[in-house]
């Protein structure tokens, strides 16, 4: 997991479906194909599809939790949950600017501390990205170039003892 990433607590309760019932993720796993375009799963529980997304997460499969969260923003649109585990996922995986949209979304619907640290430390991972890029590509002698490797040293000594 995302170091310092938080997670929500689970909530109690067990699903209502036997884990073999077949039902998989009703959305493409497709990080191109919006979630918009498809039809919310009819008479299927919330408590179950949450349960099988976070089976898929905790054995790392991605796309398939993917999905599930996906079809859990569908079925529960005002809930923050599967926006929040979404930007987890998202993060996980390295995709921080989906991330942060993620946990962006999950903030309009809930405020919600851990959320606001997942999103700030998904918010520096960017920006420290960001710096370290700007100065690979700035010429030696730019004064912006010194300027950011001073900022980065600075911060990493802030941060590390």
């Amino acid at each position: 997991m995302m170091n310092g990433c938080a997670h929500w607590e689970r909530a109690g309760g067990t699903a209502d479906h036997p884990l073999d019932s077949g039902v998989g993720p009703a959305l493409s796993q497709s990080p191109q194909s919006p979630a918009r375009s498809l039809a919310p799963v009819p008479s299927v529980n919330p408590s179950f599809i949450e349960e099988r997304a976070l089976q898929a997460y905790e054995t790392g499969r991605w796309d398939v939790a993917e999905g599930y969260y996906l079809q859990l923003i569908r079925m529960k649109p005002s809930d923050a949950g599967p926006w929040f585990q979404l930007g987890n996922l998202y993060a996980e995986q390295g995709r921080l600017a989906s991330a942060e949209r993620a946990y962006r979304e999950a903030l309009r619907r809930r405020d919600d501390a851990r959320t606001l640290h997942n999103l700030g430390l998904v918010q520096v991972k960017l920006g420290v990205g960001a710096l370290r890029e700007s100065q690979k590509r700035l010429p030696q002698d730019d004064p912006a170039r010194q300027e950011t490797h001073e900022f980065l040293k600075t911060l990493l000594e802030t941060v590390l003892p």
